[in-house]
Parts: structure tokens; C-alpha cells; sequence
């Protein structure tokens, strides 16, 4: 009897858990498109008042040893040379999230001043429109998933016993 107790605890465990690591992944999506805007509203303040390129901008945020951008140099390291479909979405963001951050990575490398800031402010825009998108789903899925995963776990072991 003790050990189909123990039994049935760990499998509601983990089911539970199951469901967190859901929300949890939520979560970081919520955290990384939060890390972008930032990061985009500073490449824009840079570009527009000391002039620097994005790789420049890229290389203090590396120099410095920002361990919240690290994500974000390892994005742009894997789109450069590589076409969209060969870019892996390395946060497993929304696809149309995923273009938008490879398309403001190129329009800051590859148009002037003047475009620049005007394709940043309507990207970050886009950007914060997504993250109140996500900040809402992620409140209304997380307790979801976390409950999702308790009640399989309780049929899971009702099913055994």
C-alpha cells in the first residue's frame, strides 16, 4: 500500500511539473521578446546619437559582458551569412516574432540613418504589440497547464490503481 502511495505522488509529481516547464517556457518567451525591445530601443538611441553600426553596438554589448544579451548576440550570429528559412529560431518564438527580429537586424546593418529610425520605432512597436499578445496568454495558459498536468497525474493514477 506505502509504495502505491509513493507511487502515485511521484507520477502526480512529475505530471505536475510537466505542466510548469510549460509555463515556465512561456514565461521565457514573454522574458526574450522583453530583452529585444530593450535591446532595439538602445541599438536606436546608439545609431542615432554616437553614429555606431551594429556591429559596433553588438561588440560593446559583448565587451561589456551583458549576460542578458548573450541571447541576443547568439541570434544575430546565427542569421548572419544565412538566408530566413536556414536561421534556426533558437527561443522557439512565434514565427512571425522570429521575421520581425531577423528583419530589424537587417534593416539596422543594411539602411541609413534616417530609415533606420523610422523602421526601429514601428519594429518596436510590432515587438510590444506581440509582448502584451504573449503577457496575456501567458497569464491565462499558465494556470491552465499547471492543472492540466496535476488532474492527467491523478488519472494517470487512478487508471493504475
Amino acid at each position: 500500500m506505502m509504495l502505491k502511495l509513493i507511487g502515485s505522488s511521484l507520477i502526480i509529481l512529475s505530471s505536475l511539473l510537466i505542466g510548469y516547464s510549460k509555463t515556465l517556457k512561456l514565461r521565457e518567451q514573454l522574458r526574450i521578446i522583453n530583452l529585444f525591445i530593450n535591446f532595439f530601443s538602445f541599438a536606436k538611441a546608439d545609431i542615432l546619437t554616437t553614429r555606431l553600426t551594429l556591429y559596433e553596438i553588438l561588440n560593446s554589448f559583448k565587451l561589456k559582458g551583458f549576460s542578458t544579451h548573450a541571447s541576443i548576440l547568439e541570434y544575430y550570429y546565427k542569421h548572419i551569412g544565412m538566408t530566413f528559412s536556414e536561421v534556426k529560431n533558437v527561443y522557439q518564438l512565434d514565427e512571425n516574432i522570429h521575421q520581425l527580429i531577423l528583419n530589424l537586424f537587417d534593416s539596422i546593418g543594411y539602411s541609413s540613418i534616417s530609415e533606420i529610425d523610422r523602421i526601429l520605432d514601428e519594429g518596436i512597436r510590432e515587438l510590444r504589440e506581440y509582448y502584451e499578445v504573449h503577457r496575456e496568454k501567458c497569464n491565462k495558459n499558465s494556470k491552465m497547464f499547471t492543472l492540466l498536468g496535476f488532474f492527467c497525474g491523478v488519472s494517470i493514477c487512478i487508471l493504475l490503481l
